[in-house]
């Protein structure tokens, strides 16, 4: 209803004005839509015509066709609707366009003309949007408004660049039309408009404020309006009436066109007006359309043109018109195809103007690498962000992503179109694979020894395959396209070789390395190597060759380029400052050249054809799983073959076609040991002893997975249950068994009591049984239940077995022995035992079985061989020169059948199930839970471990589970927590509450936390001059308290990473290990000064005290036992561990014996544990008895701490529990009450509220700071007067007990100043004679003490100057210069002056009026300078405003000094801002953007440099055009923490022409580093940028010079 309402008011308004002509119906730009309204009635309402539109700025119309066009430049789009339709709109131009800032019509010719100020350029098509081309690219600057003579010929336009000017030229795009009509007295030319009748232009200046006309060329100019217009952006005209928008008056004025009087506005209010037009026919008179018949004779545009025949033929763009002048070539014939970050893009090189074509695609998220097909027209690119390769129609059709499984970072791609494939590279799995064009048929072509290859090219006709690798050695290589034959062409002089090519006619290849900033060429064998140019490639990265040019883009420069490939010169510059280039690939897309054998019917392969250099055969290849049969053409898949380790490596064979070895291509392997399989997911499952980890990958190498990294050393056996999905092992390094799920979760050890170098593992899980064997002392085979239960020595003398295997189906077990070198059997129970290979086995290693026959390595021998599994007979060397084989298997269904109840639904429990065997009385299997986890009372779920304790090694945090009061309970197993990157660790502490584990990382000087399941890692605190040492935990105020080993305080961060500061500090103060006791308020901490000490304080560092300071030397381990109320420490020096009572007292010797380095110590249940570095052990003793001394753990090497953690928070009522009960920095228990109070660090003061921490005032030298309350600075002679005047009495507090002719001691007691050093003891702690002088000795005044000789000898010697007093008169000599006398003369002379000023000022300081003190919240009563000791009643009391005991107020603000109290010095912020008034230097000429202007009407924030772009209004115009000086962030005092050099700034704000621009994302004062993945550091490492991080964000400067990865490459 409400659009037929609409569409009627409409017609009326239209039908109206066709009868009142004189009042034209105005069509403009509202930004959010697009609106008519009738001149006649200025406070009538406008029609909308489209609304909901992000930013329409430009409009025109076709007035015979009822349809408006106009310009999103928010939405970079062209749109066209009817008037009788205005619900549908359509996309003209919907690619390609940036910033469309000016449209015009061409309603004769029906064309679409355009301006783009950001891609500077003017463009035509025709009005549906098709054949569109590009009139002019060159000497434009920020073109904008345009406006059409269709009748003449003629464009004309603005231009508001480094030059602005209005130009002309032909509708046709003819430079030789070209002219510049106005450059003088012209700034921001915004609006245009043509005035047919009198054939003038009219233009308005948004700058200079004015509105001038002129002739068509440019003479005859004169004023319209001048002066009076704010800001005057589009016009238009109509009659004699002039009409025009207005940005800051918001609204549409006119006035009379010749005279420019009668000036009024005929709308107002208007939320963003923009381009204004008058729609009426009138505006679009009839002519002569040249291009009306037949459209000229031209095959696709017909142009207007000035000169005769009046019209030019025209192609779309990069299209070549032909000879005949009429006709367009069919389509473009070389193409430069672009890769860009989130776009591909074309560029025909067959035209001049270089234009780029986005290409209509879909989710384009980092496309790096692109290369065409010419024979089916695709196009295909990698994406690095999603992690596929793609390929698409250039048209955006049948897009479809070809790989995308098992491809991380894939930088290079080359297309063989000849046999139809497609090779990549990608440094993520450092590998070079083939498929078909499809996908199809997937291989792995190389993937031994390649660090990080990159580029990519091919040669299909010669067989080769060439590549570039940017890793520690830099090269260039070259194999045949099966991977076979691989030579290196180049490695000297290499650094970063990111592009490469081809140039097949005079055979050379070409590459462009962006660390020696070179391109250089050399013959296909890498011989007569030479450089191309070697100037102004500050960064290359894509790179191609087409003709006699090479191609190339560079990041930093920003640009595509090329360059004569014979001479280096000719360098032509293709595309300037388009950001985010990636890869490119020049092709001649109409010729298709070269053949092989792959080329008719695939050479007749099933599956790959690969073609090697100098083969008239095809090769046929196939994917991974499959293999060639006899015929060598066709792929099969094998029903079983052999899988292999062989040091880095895993191999497989055929058991039934052939014996061709077949890699597998997998990551990472660095020593393989033992290898199995699961056939329900298609994995293989592997040891590696040196990487000491468990891991897992298909068969085809992809997924690559580390299920166990953590807490393994030597896993020499493995066996997978593929029943229950499983996985056990032996690890002869921690000497245990143990099991997991497949993924590596609920990792559980089974058999680690009496456990010596177990080796071979073998399960049998559909009997429930497990088989392992044993090197110790007594070797042995042993057998038990799943769950490692009954355990059952089967074997007891059968040497060292190395690997054993099952015959599921004969029931017998097989295994090596490599001490007797034989291969023996025995069934199930370890009888029936015989010998099967005897002789010539030299070393047999791994061991399996399939059908009739067993298979088995030899690292002697080299060699894989095979004999029938009764007899030995039948032997046969399956494969030999293979050098450090080692496991081996059977893949095939047989050797994982049967089930057990564990096979369905994991039994239905929560983590293992683990089946049982016949000999279990009570039922088929049971559940099981991870290592101290407990079983639930339904058993089937798990729970986590209440009490445990944690230690840490310099790599590891493990968890340790005792019985607090068991006294056997020792014997659990260790578990290694899963958690990353552990580097050095110091010290740990745990949070009950959100169950964090935290540590100190040494070596990085960070302290970090995570779950103990490895999840969540963070950084709590990363400061630079900090090192921390020794950290613990306030659950309750969620604080974490550290020393400083650099800063020697005790800090206090909270647990979210706010800062709250230092709560202990002192002179000699060297605090190392800390403990707290929240639920009392009271923390303990070793002081390791010039005396070792052990003290304790309130947690806010108040009621400090030394609690032990005798028998100490290096205390360094420190714990609390809350329950018995004990404070324990470990002394290093004179090992031995102590207790005593929380007070000091009752202090007992736990251990001193055997004692050699005790680190960490842990009060856990009744006994007491500890860490010996020294010896690796963990031990611990009864804490009460002092007896039942135990060693716990052994062998654990690098131990640094060790805690004893409740796993969660105790249900205990902590006042300071919730929010911090409102403190706003520290909060902790009052005394022994259940109270708490509110506390501050030592830099800040607590205010009147008590809860709210400030800075302490800033009071003058002569003055003293109250430490809280609402006074804050009194007279310095008032302290210590005994007379309060702080509110706490902080004035009365340590005050000397003695007068001024009295010596206090020590202790405190008063003597006799005379006494003092008289040889006498007078003190009772002796202190008088302590620090006195020898004989030969004079003794200063502040007790210091120099050699009598240097007394009176007209020399300072005592630091008091005492020892020049008192001295007698020196006898003057009558040889004495006459000059000293001068010298005395004119000191007293100045003496004299300068009291002489000093009075001056004096008295016209006491003339000056002083304005009284505004602050009238603190008040002081003058008080004289030189109280009474005693008073019974204080002279001088503080209160507050309107107290009638005040007598005179105190001018706190007087420039006397510094005032008593700064008010605004309370959050302790910088009250300059001082070093934020370096702003950029405006540009040349910067117009004021249409998006600056609007983000007053919508709240919303808008960035922008003068564009009518949203989407460019954060980014230069060009570097080289615009200085940007960043100014300084706020300079902010250090209030919490002297540990770090600064506080963190503020959030990144930077002002650029006034915008603000918050760098938070993706911006910086830099741009992001394109580095591999990585970051941006020096030229001088070793690691070349990657695609999948090169960025060009908006950012002040341009790109750094070319960059280096992270030191993880």
């Amino acid at each position: 209803m409400a659009y037929s309402t609409r569409l009627l008011v409409l017609y009326g308004i239209l039908a109206a004005c066709n009868d009142v002509t004189s009042y034209p119906l105005l069509l403009f730009a509202n930004r959010k839509d697009v609106r008519l309204i009738n001149a006649a009635d200025p406070k009538g309402n406008s029609t909308i015509i489209v609304n909901n539109q992000e930013d329409a700025s430009a409009v025109d119309f076709l007035y015979n066709e009822n349809s408006i066009f106009w310009t999103d430049v928010s939405e970079e789009v062209i749109k066209r609707t009817y008037l009788n339709d205005t619900q549908n709109s359509i996309g003209v131009i919907t690619t390609g366009l940036v910033s469309p800032d000016g449209l015009a019509c061409d309603w004769l010719g029906r064309k679409l003309y355009w301006t783009d100020s950001e891609t500077n350029r003017i463009e035509v098509s025709n009005l549906d949007g098709s054949y569109r081309t590009v009139l002019f690219w060159q000497g434009l600057d920020q073109p904008r408004a345009i406006a059409l003579d269709p009748l003449n010929g003629y464009m004309y336009w603005s231009d508001w660049g480094e030059t602005p000017k209005i130009e002309r030229a032909g509708m046709d795009g003819k430079h030789l039309t070209r002219k510049a009509i106005i450059t003088k007295n012209v700034y921001w030319p915004n609006g245009l408009t043509l005035d047919y009748d009198d054939s003038k232009i009219f233009w308005a200046d948004g700058k200079l404020s004015y509105i001038h006309k002129c002739n068509f060329d440019g003479s005859d100019r004169r004023v319209v309006v001048e002066g009076s217009l704010p800001h005057p952006f589009a016009l238009t005209l109509e009659g004699d009436s002039l009409f025009w928008t207005d940005w800051k008056t918001h609204s549409i004025h006119m006035c009379d066109k010749k005279t420019g009087l009668q000036k009024s506005v005929v709308h107002d209010n208007i939320f963003s007006p923009m381009d204004i037009h008058v729609y009426t026919a009138t505006r679009q008179p009839t002519g002569k359309n040249p291009c009306g018949n037949n459209n000229g004779g031209c095959s696709h545009l017909c142009l207007m043109s000035p000169i005769k025949p009046f019209y030019t033929c025209a192609c779309p763009t990069g299209v070549l018109l032909k000879s005949d002048k009429k006709t367009c070539a069919d389509g473009v014939e070389n193409i430069l195809f672009l890769a860009r970050r989130t776009d591909l893009r074309r560029i025909s090189l067959d035209t001049p103007d270089y234009t780029d074509v986005v290409l209509p695609l879909n989710d384009i998220r980092h496309a790096i690498a692109i290369d065409y097909d010419p024979v089916d027209g695709y196009v295909y690119w990698t994406d690095d962000e999603v992690e596929a390769i793609r390929r698409s129609l250039l048209d955006g059709t049948n897009q479809e992503v070809i790989v995308n499984t098992e491809v991380y970072h894939p930088d290079g791609i080359a297309v063989d179109w000849i046999a139809r494939n497609l090779y990549w590279t990608d440094t993520g799995t450092d590998r070079i694979e083939v498929s078909r064009l499809n996908g199809t048929s997937r291989k792995v072509l190389i993937s031994d020894n390649l660090d990080e290859p990159r580029a990519l090219c091919l040669d299909p006709v010669a067989g080769y395959l060439y590549w570039s690798d940017w890793g520690e050695v830099p090269k260039i290589e070259r194999a045949a396209l099966d991977g076979t034959d691989r030579i290196t062409l180049v490695d000297t002089d290499l650094g970063w070789p990111n592009g490469l090519t081809l140039d097949y006619d005079e055979q050379k290849i070409y590459w462009g390395d962006a660390k020696t900033d070179t391109i250089e060429v050399a013959d296909l064998d890498g011989r007569n190597r030479r450089t191309v140019i070697s100037e102004n490639i500050p960064h290359i990265f894509g790179f191609s060759l087409l003709g006699d040019y090479v191609y190339w883009t560079d990041w930093q420069r920003r640009s595509i380029e090329r360059v004569n490939k014979y001479t280096g010169k000719n360098r032509e510059v293709i595309i300037d400052q388009l950001p985010d280039l990636m890869g490119l690939k020049a092709v001649y897309v109409k010729k298709i050249e070269g053949t092989n054998p792959c080329a008719v019917n695939n050479g007749g392969c099933s599956h790959l054809c690969l073609h090697r250099p100098l083969s008239k055969n095809p090769t046929c290849a196939c994917p991974m799983g499959l293999e060639l049969i006899s015929n060598g053409r066709t792929c099969i898949i094998p029903d079983a073959f052999l899988l292999f380790t062989i040091k880095d490596d895993i191999k497989r064979i055929s058991l039934e076609v052939n014996h061709n070895i077949q890699p597998i291509p997998i990551q990472g392997v660095k020593d393989a040991a033992a290898i199995d399989f699961d056939i329900n997911d298609n994995r293989i499952y592997w040891t590696d002893i040196k990487v000491k980890s468990i891991s897992r990958a298909f068969m085809n190498g992809s997924a690559v997975q580390h299920i166990i990294d953590f807490g393994v050393d030597f896993p020499e056996g493995m066996a997978v249950d593929w029943v229950a999905h499983n996985i056990y092992w032996a690890d002869t390094g921690k000497q245990r068994i143990e099991v997991a799920r497949l993924d590596g979760t609920s990792r559980k050890v089974l058999v680690w009591r009496d456990l010596t170098d177990p080796r071979a593992l073998a399960l049998d899980p559909p009997n429930g049984y497990m088989y392992w064997s044993v090197w110790g002392n007594e070797p042995h085979i042993e057998r038990a239940n799943l769950d490692g239960s009954k355990r059952k020595v089967l074997i007891a003398d059968p040497g060292r077995v190395q690997d054993l295997t099952i015959d599921y189906i004969e029931k017998r077990m097989y295994w090596t022995n490599i001490d007797r070198e034989r291969i023996e059997s025995s069934d199930m129970l370890g009888e029936n035992r015989k010998v099967v290979v005897r002789s010539n086995v030299k070393k047999p290693m791994g061991l399996t079985q399939y059908e009739d026959f067993i298979y088995w390595t030899d690292i002697l021998g080299n060699s894989i061989e095979c004999a029938n599994k009764s007899t030995g007979n039948n032997r046969t060397v399956i494969h030999k020169d293979l050098k450090l084989v080692f496991d081996i298997t059977v893949f095939h269904a047989s050797r994982q059948s049967g089930w057990n109840s564990c096979g369905k639904n994991n039994g239905g429990c929560s983590h293992l199930c683990l089946a049982h065997s016949k000999d279990w009385a009570n039922g088929s299997f049971h559940c099981a839970c991870p290592t101290h986890y407990t079983l639930n009372e339904e058993n089937t779920t798990c729970e986590a471990p209440k009490y445990y304790l944690l230690l840490s090694q310099k790599t590891a945090i493990s968890r340790l589970v005792m019985e607090p009061d068991d006294a056997e309970g020792a014997d659990n197993p260790e578990v290694v927590l899963p958690i990353q990157s552990l580097k050095n660790i110091k010290a740990l502490a745990y949070d009950p509450k959100d169950e964090f584990i935290y540590w100190i990382d040494g070596r990085n000087k960070v302290i970090k936390r995570a779950h103990d399941n490895g999840s969540k890692v963070e950084t709590v605190l990363n400061e630079e001059g900090i090192q921390p040492y020794d950290i613990a935990i306030d659950p309750y105020s969620r604080s974490l308290y550290w020393t400083c080993n650099k800063n020697n305080v005790i800090n206090v961060t909270r647990l979210d990473r706010t800062p709250v500061g230092v709560v202990v500090r002192s002179g000699n103060m060297k605090p190392r290990s800390i403990a707290l006791y929240p639920e009392i308020g009271y923390m303990y901490w070793t002081n390791m000064g010039s005396s070792a000490r052990i003290e304790s304080a309130a947690m806010d560092g108040t009621e400090r005290t030394t609690l032990f300071e005798t028998n100490l030397e290096q205390p360094l381990a420190l714990t609390v036992d809350k329950k018995m109320k004990k404070l324990c420490w470990a002394d290093i020096a004179i090992h031995r561990i102590e207790c005593a009572d929380l007070g000091g007292g009752n202090r007992v010797v736990i251990v001193d014996e055997k004692v050699n380095t005790p680190r960490g110590i842990a009060i856990h249940g009744r006994y007491l544990y500890w860490l010996d570095r020294s010896l690796d052990v963990i031990e611990r003793i009864d804490k009460s008895t002092r007896k039942n001394r135990r060693y716990v753990r052994g062998r654990m090497s690098g131990l640094s701490d060790l805690i004893s953690v409740e796993h969660s928070l105790p249900a205990i009522d902590h006042p300071c529990s919730n929010q911090n009960n409102a403190c706003s920095h520290i909060c902790l228990v009052a005394g022994n009450t259940d109270e708490s109070r509110c506390s501050c660090p030592v830099n800040l003061v607590l205010k009147a509220d008590e809860t709210t921490c400030a800075d302490p005032p800033t009071c003058p030298p002569d003055h003293f700071t109250c430490k809280k309350g609402d006074v804050h600075c009194i007279p310095l002679v008032w302290r210590c007067d005994k007379i309060r005047e702080c509110e706490d009495n902080s004035d009365e507090e340590d005050c000397p007990k003695c007068t001024a002719s009295e010596y206090q001691c020590a202790n405190g007691d008063c003597i006799a100043a005379d006494k003092l050093c008289d040889g006498i003891l007078q003190c009772s702690d002796n202190s008088d004679e302590n620090k006195c002088c020898k004989a030969n000795q004079f003794r200063c005044n502040n007790m210091q003490c120099i050699a009598k000789e240097l007394k009176c000898n007209n020399v300072v010697d005592c630091t008091d100057e005492s020892d020049e007093h008192s001295c007698p008169a020196p006898n003057v000599s009558n040889s004495t210069p006459t000059n000293t006398t001068h010298y005395a003369i004119a000191i007293v002379v100045g003496i004299v002056l300068l009291v002489m000023v000093i009075a001056f000022v004096f008295v016209c300081r006491r003339k000056t009026n002083h304005a009284p003190h505004e602050d009238h919240d603190i008040m002081m009563v003058k008080k004289p300078l030189n109280p009474h000791v005693e008073q019974t009643t204080p002279p001088h009391t503080l209160s507050s405003r309107g107290n009638k005991s005040l007598t005179t107020i105190l001018s706190l603000g007087s420039g006397s000094g510094p005032p008593l109290y700064d008010r605004n010095h309370v959050t302790g912020a910088s009250s300059s801002s001082s070093a934020v008034t370096q702003y950029p230097k405006e540009t040349l000429n910067p117009p004021p953007s249409p998006v600056t202007d609007r983000s007053v009407y919508t709240g919303d924030f808008y960035c922008s440099l003068n564009s009518l772009s949203t989407v460019r209004s954060c980014r230069p115009k060009k570097p080289h055009k615009v200085r940007h000086n960043i100014p300084p962030p706020h300079t902010t005092p250090c209030s919490t923490d002297v540990c770090e050099d600064s506080e963190p700034y503020p959030g990144k704000k930077y002002y650029f022409n006034n915008s603000v621009v918050e760098l938070s994302y993706d911006s910086d004062p830099y741009p992001p580093p394109p580095t591999p993945r990585s970051h941006y550091f020096s030229d001088e490492m070793s690691c070349p940028p990657s695609p999948s991080t090169e960025r060009s964000f908006f950012n002040p400067y341009p790109p750094p010079p070319s960059p280096v990865a992270h030191s993880d490459c």
